[in-house]
């Protein structure tokens, strides 16, 4: 998934991918159905300019920015 200035999101583990390339999606679009075993495993990796970034900053939440 591509965010634009140089982010995108790498996911795998997905059994049906339900968006094509180039397509835009809304916050909180679906972007495919994960498989129907067990313990289905989802790959998620953020990258800036092609190189990993660490994830956690991303979805860590901080008090300051909940609002309650």
């Amino acid at each position: 998934l591509e965010h634009g200035e140089g982010n995108h999101t790498l996911l795998a583990g997905m059994s049906r991918i339900d968006s094509l390339v180039g397509q835009r999606l809304m916050a909180g679009e679906p972007v495919g159905v994960m498989a129907s075993e067990d313990k289905p495993t989802l790959y998620f990796e953020l990258r800036h300019n092609g190189q990993p970034v660490n994830p956690l900053p991303w979805l860590t939440a901080r008090k300051d920015k909940v609002s309650g």
